[in-house]
């Protein structure tokens, strides 16, 4: 993981205001459930939710990299090339990892609990959290050198990890 994404430069500021509509889905008399905004170019397409998945279509064929949600009360942003989900903050788009932060917090709970790491093969949290494959993926980050060193460094502090 990064703090943030190489593909930023290609954001422009000067974006269209963006449509309450995916405009090819009037144009095939279709539906959406999401829309979102290319930040390069400011076309509005919906999301991978809706039917025809327009945002994912424009990004394949325009190669324009990050597409930021146009919800009420969401506030995040998608870069397809790198896979990164980014929120806005300091003027910029910083990388969010929600899954290490829920994995962090069951860890915690799960070492509370009198559990220790490594965690059992397969081991989930009662409400489903996969804890085996949380774990793994970020030893295998680790592992690959791809590890943001902060979260070295909350891996680190909890009590029993070791690499």
């Amino acid at each position: 993981m990064q703090a943030t994404c190489s593909h930023l430069d290609q954001i422009s500021p000067d974006r269209p205001v963006p449509q309450d509509v995916c405009p090819t889905c009037v144009a095939i008399g279709s539906s959406w459930v999401h829309l979102r905004q290319c930040l390069t170019c400011g076309a509005t397409n919906c999301c991978d939710s809706s039917p025809n998945r327009h945002a994912t279509k424009h990004f394949q064929e325009s190669r324009h990299p990050i597409m930021q949600t146009l919800e009420e009360g969401e506030d995040w942003a998608w870069c397809f090339v790198e896979r990164l989900t980014m929120e806005p903050q300091d003027g910029t788009f910083q990388v969010v990892d929600p899954f290490f932060e829920a994995g962090l917090w069951y860890a915690r709970q799960a070492i509370d609990d009198g559990g220790s790491v490594p965690f059992p093969a397969g081991a989930a949290t009662g409400d489903g959290f996969p804890l085996a494959l949380w774990e793994s993926t970020y030893r295998g980050r680790h592992r690959a050198g791809t590890l943001d060193p902060d979260q070295v460094a909350e891996l680190e502090a909890l009590p029993g990890w070791t690499w």
